[in-house]
């Protein structure tokens, strides 16, 4: 982001880069605080066009997908605007994303890696000279863009907030001054897009509620869950494909897999039981999944723990099949995670089988009102073993929580409010 790029400066080896760099963000940043004090240009654009602004891959991200997907239905003219990603590129031919949403990428590849502010610089103009009437802002890194093009353009801006930027930061790390910096800049960031923006959408009431509260300002934030587009079951077997036998209990974990998701503590409950496979399918940093197969092979379960390739968002569901049971974890230390209400929930209920999941305040209602699974505090490998044993030994229960995800499915697929945000913006 463009007012903290402390992080990305001390990755630059050579003197002269690192000064011109730290020259060409605070020249930015400055141009960005002297916008926000002149009147906005309340000079509105006419038409239907829509820019959907997104700072990570859409393969990355769902949400975006889902977003531009029902702005078309709309009626609406859509385009996203993206950092180019290889292996984006491939996915996307599979990514269910409607064909009247057009593409626009930003082609910064390996300059993007080492210099964000250059992208975010990039995508200021191009939201400036888009011509959009509405400027779908995904995340504050794009939104704080949004606004300083809206206030000289006079664009209708709409913050998506996928999550608490500001509360995403370790609280346990309060000696280092650049996470502390980090925090008070996206802070005052959330805060100036709540008072700015001309509509913020949220992903769960509790977290909504949480920022208005922070923040001390009252206003109307519309709540999109991550509940993903329905799309018929493909058929599919998981099972089958890896070869695990019939009376194995195959657990399945979707989704980015990184050190923050516990994965480590699922390895080590699985070590513990007998009878169960786990696969995992996402995303992955190249040394991190070396460290996970060099646990597996230590605890003696390389032949049953799969590491699979990422697939496309519309794909998930259809995957999850030949699986007994999905597996959510995270090490919950941060209140945006604490809060949250993850796409992983409800991809499990699409693809029809019970969860074994964080014990989070928003998660908790929908697994034990409706039984749809059991509920673990993921550092604590024990409360693993025990949900996977307890699946193990008693299949009657497995299939029992196995109808109520296919009823609370249906009721999930019948249930047109969380797409009526969109409705009542774009009007």
């Amino acid at each position: 982001m463009i007012f903290f790029q402390a992080k990305n400066i001390l990755r630059i080896s050579k003197l002269p880069f690192k000064f011109l760099y730290l020259v060409l963000c605070a020249v930015f940043a400055t141009f960005g605080l002297l916008l926000l004090l002149i009147p906005s240009n309340r000079k509105r654009h006419e038409g239907k066009k829509v820019l959907c602004v997104s700072h990570v891959a859409i393969s990355f991200d769902g949400r975006i997908k889902k977003t531009a997907n029902q702005i078309v239905k709309l009626g609406m003219d859509v385009t996203i605007l993206k950092p180019s990603d290889v292996q984006e590129d491939a996915l996307l031919v599979f990514s269910g994303l409607d064909e009247k949403v057009k593409i626009k990428s930003i082609g910064l590849s390996g300059v993007f890696s080492y210099f964000p502010c250059v992208f975010d610089i990039f995508m200021f103009f191009h939201i400036l000279f888009s011509k959009a009437k509405y400027l779908h802002c995904h995340d504050i890194n794009t939104a704080f863009m949004g606004l300083l093009s809206s206030k000289i353009t006079g664009q209708i801006l709409i913050s998506d907030l996928h999550e608490w930027k500001s509360e995403t930061t370790n609280p346990n790390n309060k000696k280092e001054i650049l996470n502390i910096f980090q925090k008070k800049i996206y802070q005052l960031i959330e805060k100036i897009l709540l008072k700015k923006s001309d509509f913020v959408i949220s992903v769960n009431e509790l977290i909504a509620e949480k920022m208005k509260l922070s923040y001390k300002i009252d206003r109307n934030i519309f709540i999109v869950k991550n509940i993903p587009e329905f799309h018929e079951l493909k058929s599919y077997n998981l099972r089958e494909k890896l070869g695990i036998e019939p009376n194995f209990l195959l657990a399945y974990y979707i989704g980015h897999i990184a050190p923050y998701r516990n994965i480590d503590q699922i390895l080590l409950a699985i070590a513990r039981c007998d009878n169960v496979a786990f696969a995992l399918q996402g995303t992955i940093h190249a040394s991190y999944l070396n460290s996970l197969k060099e646990i597996c092979k230590n605890l003696g379960i390389s032949d049953r723990v799969f590491f699979l390739p990422p697939i496309a968002h519309n794909l998930i569901p259809s995957a999850c099949q030949g699986a007994d049971v999905g597996i959510f974890t995270c090490h919950a230390i941060a209140k945006s995670m604490y809060y949250s209400l993850p796409n992983k929930l409800f991809e499990y209920i699409m693809g029809e089988i019970p969860i074994i999941s964080e014990d989070l305040p928003v998660v908790r209602p929908y697994i034990i009102d409706n039984n749809i699974g059991t509920l673990i505090n993921s550092n604590l490998p024990e409360t693993i073993e025990t949900a996977l044993n307890s699946y193990v030994n008693n299949r009657e229960m497995l299939k029992m929580q196995k109808s109520s995800v296919v009823s609370l499915k249906e009721k999930i697929i019948d249930d047109k409010e969380n797409y009526l945000p969109y409705a009542l913006i774009y009007a």
